[in-house]
C-alpha cells in the first residue's frame, strides 16, 4: 500500500488528472455544469412520473426519496465505469512520463464527486420547494451525517475502480458484462421502491441485505429524507461503522487485485 509521503507527492499529479477529466467531460457542451444540476432533476421526474402511483402513493416526499436514491446510485455508476478504463485510455502518459497506475482510477473516483456535488444542489433546489410549498422542516442537523458518509463510500468505490480499472487491462470485454451488472444492480437496491413492499421472508429481501449498497443508500437517506419525513435524530453511528468497513474490505480486495496484476500492465495496456 502506498505511503503517507508518496500519496503526498502524487497530490499535485491527481488534481491536474481531475481537472482534466472534469474540463474534457464538459467541453462542447452548451450547459456544461448545469447539465450536472439539471439531469438529476430531469431523471427524477421521469421516474416520479412512472413510479408514484406504485410506491410513492402515501408519501408526498417521494420526490426526494427518488432523488436521493438516484444520485447517489448514479455517482457510483460514474465514477466505476470512468475509472474502469482510466489506466488504458492513459496509455499514452504512462509510456512517458513513471506515474503510479493506481492514480488514475483514483481522479476518475474524485472526478465523479464534483460531478455529485453538483447533484446534490438539485437535491438541496427540491427540499427547499417542498419545504416552502408543503411545510416541512427539511433541513436539520442530521444532514451533518453525509459528511461522515462520502469517505466510506469513496473508499468503496476506490475498491471497485482498482479491481475493474486492472481487469479491464487484461480483459475489455468486461466493460460491457460490467454495463449488463449495473442494470441488476439497480433493480437490487431501493432506488425508487420502498423495503416495505417485499416480504421480508422472500428471496428479493434477503438478497437486498446482502448488497453494499442498501447500506449507503439508507444512510444516505436517513441523513436526507428518513430523518426529515418521520422524524428523529442523526443516523446510526453502528449503520457508519458498517459503512467503513465495507469500503475499507472494498479498498483492500481491489488493492490486491490490482498489486497481482499490475507487473503486467506494460505488455497490455
Amino acid at each position: 500500500m502506498p505511503t503517507i509521503s508518496k500519496w503526498s507527492k502524487n497530490r499535485n499529479i491527481v488534481h491536474e488528472l481531475i481537472r482534466k477529466n472534469v474540463k474534457t467531460q464538459y467541453r462542447n457542451s452548451f450547459l456544461g455544469v448545469f447539465w450536472s444540476v439539471l439531469n438529476p432533476l430531469l431523471n427524477m421526474l421521469v421516474m416520479w412520473l412512472v413510479f408514484s402511483q406504485f410506491f410513492g402513493q402515501n408519501d408526498p416526499l417521494y420526490p426526494i426519496y427518488l432523488l436521493t436514491g438516484n444520485i447517489l446510485f448514479q455517482f457510483l455508476r460514474s465514477s466505476t465505469i470512468s475509472s474502469m478504463t482510466s489506466i488504458v485510455n492513459s496509455r499514452g502518459l504512462i509510456t512517458k512520463v513513471k506515474i503510479d497506475h493506481y492514480l488514475f482510477p483514483l481522479s476518475s473516483t474524485l472526478s465523479a464527486l464534483v460531478n455529485f456535488a453538483f447533484s446534490f444542489i438539485s437535491l438541496l433546489i427540491i427540499m427547499l420547494i417542498m419545504q416552502i410549498s408543503g411545510g416541512y422542516s427539511l433541513f436539520g442537523y442530521q444532514m451533518l451525517g453525509l459528511i461522515l458518509l462520502l469517505p466510506a463510500f469513496l473508499l468503496f468505490q476506490y475498491g471497485i475502480s482498482l479491481f475493474l480499472s486492472a481487469l479491464y487491462v487484461f480483459c475489455r470485454d468486461i466493460k460491457h458484462l460490467y454495463t449488463v451488472f449495473l442494470t441488476l444492480w439497480t433493480y437490487i437496491t431501493p432506488v425508487f421502491y420502498k423495503l416495505n413492499r417485499l416480504d421480508a421472508n422472500s428471496i428479493a429481501y434477503k438478497i437486498l441485505k446482502l448488497n453494499p449498497m442498501y447500506y449507503f443508500l439508507t444512510y444516505f437517506r436517513d441523513s436526507v429524507y428518513n430523518m426529515s419525513y418521520l422524524g428523529g435524530g442523526m443516523a446510526s453511528w453502528k449503520m457508519l461503522g458498517l459503512l467503513y468497513l465495507l469500503g475499507i474490505a472494498s479498498l483492500l480486495i481491489g488493492y490486491l487485485f490490482y498489486k497481482l496484476l499490475k507487473k503486467n500492465f506494460i505488455n497490455y495496456v
